[in-house]
């Protein structure tokens, strides 16, 4: 056996030689000295390194980092990148339109404990609208695991309260802040028309080199506190929502996390379905609650987005096909238990039926309603059974090009695949003024439907009550309010 003794001997040998080698590599290695903005910039990213695009860096992006950080960032942290040197500001393009801002500065030794500090303890912000902002801005700070040795993490909303003529908010989302310490280094990242699961995505990329380069731990598992989470949309199916509209729903609960009720009233734009048919005017009762509701897991069946916790149930609609559309919300329902059964289908486990599956932008294109803008063709959707045969039927309130509106059903017995058009409604109408009809909302009540329908401006409604009748709708009423 002595080939066997002198192998094993070679091996140990090979391996203490290995180990050596190791050990020298790791003794050898020393940090690299950063003592420049552009030795920082350095450690960044170069342009074009997927998932960047274009990168930019001068006195421009520097004031417009500094800028956004300072509208609600914590002011002990955020000052330092004023007041510090040395400091790099870099701002970079992604593939999906979005941007990513990122600044770092060094700490003086006297500033660690209260940057520390000031990231642990910094909770929600809020501006209001000035003369140099038209919309409130508000930051709220996430409760989430994040990077370093202390973090925040920030989602922001910019909110118009009198952004239309109907009174509807209009809130821009899409922005997420993040300020991560680690050593004597700050780090600031901002994500624009982004979320927060993008910013999470490229970080080790932008901060990587900086870990193996210069020692600093920020890729090291940390936590953003916060008395407030984050919707519950982690298990949804991949493509399921979009990023624009996965942002839209994290301002929607931020908003009831900051207990904005007013604002958060003032969302949806078209008639709610709450717990006793239908309302414009909707009661948020505790928004605390609200939020909670959201933190729950969401379910996605059929278009509908739905929230389900004890007796409440909340859900939103993707069956808007336009790039700037953002999820409607469609119900709110407290008590589920003691609701109508309009709202008692919105609780259950598929609000919309399978006709809410269906490829409507593909139906709708096929016959002609393919509008030029983004915003898309359907202005609302509701799946209720009108025909009397126990199936959700479809009934879309339509902008078509050229301005032309309609309502349409679809029978909810026809398969998604094909969904079977049933009747159009006010497609030929031209309206009191001769310029045709938008319909805007819908509302039903069993074998009722009622369409309010906008003419000349947003302030003169047409509204027409149609009843179910032999295999059709029949029209009951009309009712014209002109502008005041």
């Amino acid at each position: 056996m002595p080939g066997n003794r002198y192998g094993r001997r070679a091996l140990a040998v090979g391996g203490l030689a290995a180990l050596g080698l190791a050990v020298g590599i790791w003794w050898s290695w020393s940090p690299v000295e950063v003592n420049s903005p552009q030795e920082m910039t350095e450690l960044l990213p170069a342009d074009w390194q997927a998932p960047f695009r274009a990168r930019y860096e001068g006195p421009v992006q520097r004031n417009s980092i500094l800028a956004a950080m300072e509208t609600c960032g914590p002011v002990p942290v955020v000052e330092k990148f004023r007041t510090r040197e040395p400091a790099a500001f870099m701002i970079y393009d992604l593939d999906n339109r979005a941007t990513v801002q990122v600044a770092a500065v060094r700490l003086a030794p006297e500033d660690r404990a209260s940057v520390q500090d000031a990231l642990r303890t910094s909770t929600h912000c809020q501006r209001p609208a000035s003369s140099e902002r038209n919309a409130a801005v508000q930051w709220t700070k996430v409760a989430r695991p994040w990077f370093g040795e202390a973090s925040a993490l920030f989602r922001v909303s910019d909110t118009n309260l009198a952004a239309d003529s109907a009174g509807n908010s209009v809130v821009t989302a899409g922005s997420v802040w993040s300020f991560t310490m680690s050593e004597q280094w700050l780090v600031a990242i901002g994500g624009y028309r982004t979320s927060v699961e993008t910013v999470a995505s490229v970080y080790p990329q932008l901060l990587g080199e900086w870990d193996r380069e210069v020692g600093t731990h920020f890729l090291a598992p940390g936590e953003s506190r916060s008395d407030c989470g984050s919707p519950g949309l982690d298990d949804l199916p991949t493509g399921a929502l979009r990023e624009s509209e996965r942002t839209m729903l994290a301002s929607a609960h931020d908003l009831a996390c900051q207990g904005q009720v007013d604002v958060l009233r003032s969302l949806p734009s078209v008639p709610l379905v709450v717990d006793n048919g239908f309302a414009t005017e909707v009661d948020i009762g505790d928004p605390a609650e609200f939020a909670r509701l959201m933190e729950t897991r969401a379910v996605y069946r059929n278009g509908a987005i739905s929230f389900r916790q004890g007796d409440s149930a909340l859900v939103f609609s993707t069956l808007r096909p336009g790039e700037l559309q953002r999820p409607a919300w469609d119900a709110y329902v407290q008590r589920c238990s003691t609701a109508t059964a309009l709202a008692a289908q919105m609780c259950g486990p598929d609000p919309y039926g399978p006709l809410g599956s269906a490829d409507w932008s593909a139906v709708l294109a096929d016959t002609g309603c393919e509008p030029d803008s983004d915003l898309g063709p359907i202005r609302q959707a509701l799946f209720q059974d009108v025909t009397g045969d126990g199936q959700e039927d479809a009934i879309l309130a339509l902008l078509c090009d050229a301005g032309r509106g309609e309502v349409r059903i679809y029978d909810g017995a026809s398969p998604p695949e094909s969904p079977e058009l049933v009747q159009s409604l006010l497609g030929d109408d031209l309206g009191p003024m001769g310029t045709g009809l938008s319909p805007v909302a819908l509302t039903t009540d069993g074998g009722g439907l009622t369409v309010e329908s906008e003419f000349a401006s947003p302030d003169a409604l047409v509204i027409d009550r149609f009843r179910w009748q032999d295999g059709s709708f029949a029209p009951v009423a009309r009712e014209v309010q002109y502008p005041r």
